[in-house]
């Protein structure tokens, strides 16, 4: 079994801290990242919490395969309680802070209470320290963590910071980390959190040596992922020198492209000609990059703009989701003003997509007449105009006139704006990833049943699977498909490995486990704690009073036909999906809420 690993809790509100135990019955069961965030999570809160409560947790996990040079594994999970959703949250970030995090001699770090002032901490092996953050305060994301890094001398430690959307309180803010590199715990609003409890940066150095348990055994699987992206080298080419938007205009013929806030899922070919990498690498060039240590196939880019009206506009990526959530989704074909976008979430601090989306949302309702100029201080919000949306995101970042209801995301906003709730294309209030899924049951179910809301990552990614063998219209086996991808990646999750290589990973999971930790795991050992994972996220969430009820999508996706594309007049048949889902999952079909005997069965306490 894998020794007991410790946790350091800080709490801001008297300024100390300490180290717990978490025993070993804890990590063979929940693993670590994902899985032990959830954990962690359930039992350091109670029901009906508000998430900007000083006594909502930070809790930022590393996994076992972190403090080594494993394949694929610069990201950290961190896990709350959503300010967007009021429920479950986890999210992922590249870079080096999990491994930071190992160094320093920690598999979690446990972050409560609120400061009375701006604070940042520094965490080096064991040590905490409380630091005046006052200069600090209303720096972008940038600026912050390197100055950070320059007053705390730290050598080669991690920083992350929030930036004046977390200040701000901006539901949507997000943590940025990595320096110029700019990556992300953006979904949810952790950086709302932060800003709540005057916590504007923490930086994480540590110089421990973690060793696998069985180095030989280590060794070995490290070459035979590197065979396995040999073998699957066209991908790995293509996202090399695409990144995630590699198959953007496959994408699109697909009709999977959500354009328009998610009138469509088809976008105009001259339109996805100026968004699309693999059509635009020539006019647009980028630099390929690692997001972070240990990864041997990077499909990270850097780019800067040269020339026209966004001139100098620079951004990491933009990845898939950036551009789906300023290009298609807002109308916008323009890759520059997209770079833009981008560019302002990094430096302010705001997650991509629920920025993306709530813009879009506000120009449906502004072309919709369900509101004008007189509540958008002055800016016409159209699709396809590039000068709106960065207005938009400016105000927004700001919280300034209109933008203050702006930063509360789509559903808070559609209660204010009669009309609209149909088209407010989020799912328990998190704005949705973008796979347009009336003609991809599988993938709206995933979106239907993800813990944290609308998130296209959190139970796998049905879409792809669907699209490519022909079954995305296919009713029946869609409850067995998401099961089957939701193990998969919440396991990935929880090591915490990257998901994009996931096929070449995820035969190893059993045999990596056990190099690592000396844990003998077998494939039903994997599939349980998976199972398990994810009973205790729903846990969570039914805890807060979810039901069935709310496992549901945008009514447009319900009731309103897709017009175009190969999956013309499709809707999403949701009950039906759901009562699949329900039986093979262990729920109960009239509530939703996880069985006793599947409680019993994977060993788990309420």
């Amino acid at each position: 079994m894998v020794p007991a690993t410790k946790m350091l809790v800080i709490d801001l509100t008297t300024r100390t801290f300490r180290e717990d135990i978490i025993p070993e019955t804890v990590i063979s069961r929940y693993l670590g990242g994902r899985g032990l965030g959830a954990y962690l999570l359930y039992h350091h809160t109670s029901a009906g919490l508000d998430p900007l409560s000083p006594d909502n947790p930070l809790i930022f996990c590393a996994g076992l395969a972190q403090g080594m040079s494993t394949p694929f594994s610069p990201k950290a999970v961190l896990t709350t309680k959503s300010p967007l959703t009021n429920l479950y949250l986890y999210s992922l970030s590249s870079g080096s802070l999990a491994h930071s995090i190992r160094k320093a001699g920690y598999l979690a770090v446990l972050i409560k209470g609120k400061s009375t002032v701006p604070t940042y901490l520094t965490i080096t092996n064991g040590r905490v320290q409380f630091h005046d953050a006052g200069t600090l305060w209303g720096m972008k994301t940038l600026a912050t963590q390197e100055a950070m890094l320059a007053e705390s001398g730290s050598k080669g430690a991690s920083a992350m910071a929030i930036g004046p959307a977390g200040e701000k309180l901006v539901r949507f803010a997000a943590i940025m980390t990595e320096g110029k590199l700019f990556r992300a715990f953006g979904r949810g609003g952790a950086g709302c959190i932060m800003g709540a409890k005057n916590l504007k940066g923490i930086v994480v150095a540590g110089s421990d040596t973690i060793e696998p348990a069985y180095p030989e055994k280590f060794k070995e699987i490290k070459r035979r992922i590197l065979s396995g992206l040999k073998e699957n080298h066209v991908w790995a080419e293509a996202r090399r020198k695409y990144g995630t938007g590699d198959d953007m205009p496959e994408m699109n013929r697909q009709g999977m492209l959500p354009t328009r806030n998610w009138q469509t899922g088809v976008l105009e070919e001259n339109l996805l000609a100026g968004i699309a990498p693999t059509l635009n690498a020539e006019k647009w060039p980028r630099k390929n990059i690692a997001c972070g240590p240990f990864c041997p196939n990077p499909c990270s880019h850097h780019i800067t703009i040269g020339d026209g009206p966004y001139a100098g506009a620079f951004c990491d990526g933009p990845e898939y989701e950036t551009m789906y959530a300023f290009g298609p989704n807002c109308g916008i074909g323009g890759f520059d003003a997209v770079v833009a976008a981008g560019e302002l979430c990094d430096e302010y601090g705001m997650d991509t997509i629920s920025a993306g989306l709530t813009v879009s949302f506000l120009m449906e309702c502004f072309e919709k007449g369900l509101i004008d100029a007189s509540r958008t201080d002055g800016i016409r919000l159209k699709f396809g105009d590039s000068g709106a949306l960065l207005a938009a995101l400016n105000k927004i970042a700001s919280r300034e006139g209109a933008g203050y209801l702006w930063g509360e995301g789509t559903r808070r906003l559609a209660a204010e704006i009669p009309g609209s709730e149909a088209f407010a294309m989020h799912c328990k209030g998190l704005e949705m990833g973008g796979y347009e899924c009336r003609g991809v049951f599988g993938q709206a179910l995933e979106f239907a049943l993800n813990p944290k809301g609308g998130d296209h990552h959190g139970l796998g990614l049905p879409a792809r699977l669907e699209a490519a063998d022909g079954s995305n219209l296919r009713i029946n086996g869609k409850g067995a498909l998401l099961k089957r991808e939701a193990i998969g990646r919440i396991v990935a999750d929880s090591l915490v490995l990257c998901t994009f290589p996931r096929k070449v990973t995820a035969p190893l999971f059993g045999e990596l486990i056990e190099a690592i930790a000396g844990m003998s795991v077998s494939r039903t050992d994997i599939e349980e704690i998976g199972l398990r994972i994810l009973t205790q996220e729903r846990l969570f969430n039914t805890r807060e009073g979810m039901r069935r009820k709310d496992d549901t999508l945008p009514e447009r996706l319900l009731h309103e036909p897709l017009p175009d594309g190969p999956n013309r007049g499709s809707i999403v048949p949701l009950e039906t999906l759901k009562d699949e889902a329900y039986a093979v999952l262990g729920w109960n079909r009239e509530t939703g809420i996880p069985e006793d005997g599947l409680l019993e069965r994977l060993g788990i306490t309420t």
